[in-house]
């Protein structure tokens, strides 16, 4: 029994456990890594919703467009549309508007983690098809200490097209 008790007493009590520098490297690295990873998906996540806003809108643009040149070709006058397309800033900026606004609708154009800004539709003449491009910039934001700072800023970019038949 003197055995015991001398073991129990040698039992070191109040000894303090040393963490080393290396072990708070360690440990800020994994999270620093582990909140970089969250804002790449974050970002990631957040780009394809805006894409897939912005493909939708395509599609509502295909279908105006496909209405106007209807209308234009069955009055034989398809190539008066191409040059209201190409020589009417306000057509095309009615169609860049009626897109934007859709988009809005669908996504939000500005949030706490990202702006939309810079949308531009541009049109352009292949062969039979009118080829209309979306392009916008999306900036993220991260949220740091009661301040908002850029941190990636992303291009989006989109091409359409519609067939025309003579």
């Amino acid at each position: 029994m003197n055995r015991i008790t001398k073991n129990i007493k040698k039992v070191p009590r109040n000894d303090k456990g040393d963490v080393t520098f290396y072990t708070c490297f360690f440990i800020v690295g994994a999270v620093m890594l582990i909140a970089f990873l969250l804002l790449y998906a974050s970002v990631q996540i957040n780009v394809i919703n805006i894409r897939n806003g912005a493909k939708m809108e395509l599609n509502n643009l295909t279908a105006s467009i496909y209405a106007d040149t209807y209308r234009s070709q069955r009055e034989v006058n398809y190539e008066e549309y191409l040059r209201t397309l190409y020589s009417s800033a306000t057509y095309t900026q009615q169609l860049e508007q009626s897109v934007r606004d859709g988009l809005a609708m669908k996504v939000p154009l500005s949030t706490n983690d990202y702006e939309i800004h810079n949308i531009r539709l541009a049109f352009n003449l292949t062969g039979d098809r009118v080829e209309y491009v979306f392009a916008c910039d999306a900036e993220f934001y991260i949220t740091m200490f009661g301040n908002r700072y850029p941190t990636v800023t992303r291009h989006v970019s989109l091409t359409g097209y519609h067939n025309v038949k003579f």
